[in-house]
């Protein structure tokens, strides 16, 4: 939410400038000017949001032992055998990658959508 009011705060004031100028109705505005000038801001906060969810997911599955990922990887840290720091670390290295992919996956609609050039 932030970064979407930063986005539409950080318009160009000639845009908005010009848009006065030309009697732009307010969905003109809309769609032509304060979406597209305000989506890179609005996808950075999406995949921001998007990592935090994803690790909150982990925790909580940690803490409330519901099966998945981060239980897993909690009953391997309990467990203490020789063969739960291999069992461990794959379950991490899948946590990262899936978070890795999450983010490909955002980047790659971000790149979608996006009306500026190419970065």
């Amino acid at each position: 939410m932030i970064n979407t009011a930063l986005g539409v705060a950080s318009i160009d004031k000639d845009l908005l400038n010009v848009a006065k100028v030309l009697q732009l109705k307010w969905t003109t505005k809309l769609f032509k000017l304060v979406i597209p000038s305000s989506l890179p801001l609005i996808f950075t906060g999406l995949r921001l949001s998007l990592g935090v969810g994803w690790m909150v997911l982990i925790a909580a599955e940690m803490l409330a032992q519901n099966p998945g990922l981060g239980k897993f990887v909690w009953d391997e840290f309990q467990n203490g055998s020789s063969d739960s720091l291999s069992r461990l670390m794959v379950a991490v290295f899948t946590i990262g990658i899936i978070g890795f992919l999450l983010d490909r996956v955002m980047f790659t609609i971000q790149s979608m959508v996006n009306f500026s050039g190419r970065r």
